[in-house]
């Protein structure tokens, strides 16, 4: 499976960057797992760790993010962004995705068939 331009750019952006809180990083993986249509569930989440894999069990997709000494920033640590499962395999239910991210990605849609 080869990388979109996009998936570099997100590989580049989320290694080693800090985000504010867990939440915040979520959202950014909801809104990207959504937009690449696959699923994710957590592998452990606690205080000060997020690790999050791909819902096909074989899959080499993950990433993991640790929260920072200095307050609540998490700092991904380790990202794979290929998929090793098959296209069929993918889930296209976007179990990550809540209102506020399916709002944030339909709305600028919306608006620019308006507009």
């Amino acid at each position: 499976m080869g990388y979109s331009r996009s998936t570099i750019i997100l590989v580049w952006y989320w290694w080693k960057q800090f985000f504010p809180t867990k939440k915040d990083l979520k959202r950014l993986i909801g809104h990207f797992t959504m937009w690449q249509n696959f699923e994710w569930k957590v592998k452990r989440s606690n205080k000060t760790t997020l690790h999050l894999v791909c819902l096909m069990d074989n899959c080499t997709w993950k990433l993991r993010a640790v929260r920072r000494d200095e307050g609540t920033y998490f700092q991904v640590r380790s990202f794979v962004s290929e998929h090793t499962c098959s296209l069929e395999e993918i889930h296209r239910r976007h179990r990550q995705a809540s209102a506020v991210i399916f709002g944030e990605v339909v709305a600028p849609r919306l608006q620019q068939q308006d507009g």
